[in-house]
């Protein structure tokens, strides 16, 4: 077996491989997302191996940020495992930046345990709903909307590339991705939040959300100004499609220890954008 980079030539092996292991409409099986997510030595790489065959039987992708390569879309097929594929793979996203990764489900925090990470408190989300709406029901609130934002169309960064999401740079500098079909705006940046909240309001949003980590001190203001976290609410995580009632815990952790003002953006790993931002 041959572990390596893969690059935009190997996409006919990469969709047979991610439509096996992936979900119908999966974002990795359009080769435009794949481009998007690893095809910018600057944002991400995709690293595989290959059987005797010429078929991928394990990837790890990784997407780079705040100077960290966030492991994402580890799969290894089970005839593989416990060969020392995985070291190999997560060794050649090491060459580029430390690793670190966001976990939402028991096996990815197993793999990490056994791999003697360090785990850091869960992230938080957290939601502001329109005061104007009177009746807060989900209905009312989880509900698609019409807005006029042609003004605030913005893709300047790459996380506002991403296919089919629609980022926008409101008047006060604050960054956000439109979700019109659920009535909600995803927010990325805050710069004022009187004046992110006031615009986003008076455009028709019908709620709000902010996922960070827990030591991000902005949250503290949001919890000034009426924000919630998530489970309080009543805006699930899962929006794509909608899932009532549906929330998520989503650990943080890194392959060795972080300086402690270090905050997770919503652009890292890939908790903020498949089965969330995706629309």
């Amino acid at each position: 077996m041959i572990t390596r980079e893969a690059t935009i030539e190997d996409w006919g092996i990469l969709q047979s491989f991610f439509k096996i292991i992936y979900r119908d409409n999966h974002p990795l099986h359009s080769k435009e997302f794949w481009n998007w997510q690893f095809g910018n030595k600057n944002e991400g790489r995709s690293f595989i191996c290959i059987n005797e065959k010429g078929e991928i039987v394990g990837h790890v992708g990784a997407n780079f940020g705040g100077g960290m390569a966030w492991i994402i879309n580890v799969y290894l097929n089970e005839e593989c495992r416990g060969k020392g594929v995985l070291g190999s793979l997560y060794a050649l996203a090491r060459d580029y930046y430390p690793l670190a990764a966001t976990a939402a489900n028991e096996a990815g925090l197993g793999l990490y345990k056994n791999m003697r990470w360090y785990r850091y408190h869960d992230l938080v989300r957290y939601v502001k709903i329109n005061p104007n709406i009177k009746d807060k029901i989900f209905a009312n609130v989880c509900s698609p909307i019409r807005v006029s934002i042609d003004d605030f169309i913005n893709k300047d960064s790459h996380y506002f590339q991403q296919p089919m999401i629609k980022g926008i740079l409101l008047k006060d500098g604050s960054r956000a991705v439109s979700q019109e079909n659920v009535g909600g705006l995803r927010i990325v940046d805050i710069e004022n939040l009187h004046q992110l909240e006031e615009q986003s309001w008076e455009l028709g949003y019908l709620w709000m959300d902010y996922i960070t980590s827990w030591n991000d001190l902005k949250t503290k203001d949001l919890e000034k100004n009426g924000w919630v976290l998530d489970y309080k609410s009543i805006i699930p995580w899962r929006l794509n499609p909608v899932e009532e009632n549906r929330f998520c815990d989503i650990t943080f952790l890194s392959e060795e220890p972080l300086d402690r003002e270090f905050i997770v953006h919503r652009s890292f790993s890939d908790h903020g954008r498949i089965g969330s931002l995706v629309i």
